[in-house]
């Protein structure tokens, strides 16, 4: 059991609830990472609301943005955000020696062109706290002014949400085995 209780649509207050309605909508349910989150029902909701813009709607190409959700998952160790889009970065074209070299944090080796700049430029955000010119450059002249920000903030997203998983210890759904 996590270190907090997952909340269902009933426990909160109809004002609340439209969070609750707002996650399921976007996402088609309401998994147990919003249920925590939900202990907070604004912030949570809004944290949500965030995250739908950033993953349904923001300025990155699919697969690019799949590389940098499970390369930030892997910097953080979160099994369930890993998990989660590990079968989402496959139906978007990443192979399994992708993957492994993400998993086992040899990338961007392994990758070439525009996904291994997006992997790269995931890395030095997260690990070295800044991006070099470099890389920078290459990624701002394939993604543009809106694209980049949208992706530095996708990259946010969900290094703040795999760090805030692993604080309430959540389980991984029964069922699902961690692929990390």
């Amino acid at each position: 059991m996590a270190r907090v209780p997952y909340i269902q649509r009933e426990q909160l207050t109809p004002a609340q609830q439209t969070h609750y309605d707002a996650i399921a909508g976007s996402r088609g349910r309401v998994g147990t990472n919003f249920q925590a989150l939900l202990n907070s029902p604004e912030a949570g909701g809004r944290f949500a609301a965030f995250g739908e813009y950033v993953r349904f709607h923001g300025d990155v190409p699919e697969r690019q943005k799949e590389l940098a959700i499970i390369t930030a998952a892997r910097e953080a160790n979160n099994d369930y955000v890993w998990t989660a889009h590990e079968r989402l970065a496959r139906q978007h074209g990443v192979t399994d020696a992708m993957i492994n070299a993400i998993r086992n944090r040899t990338a961007p080796e392994g990758l070439s062109g525009d996904d291994a700049n997006v992997v790269r430029f995931t890395k030095e955000l997260l690990t070295q706290h800044e991006i070099s010119d470099s890389t920078f450059h290459v990624v701002h002249l394939m993604l543009g002014n809106q694209g980049i920000m949208d992706l530095i903030l996708l990259i946010m997203y969900y290094h703040s949400l795999a760090h805030a998983l692993q604080a309430i210890k959540l389980e991984m759904p029964p069922d699902t085995p961690s692929t990390l």
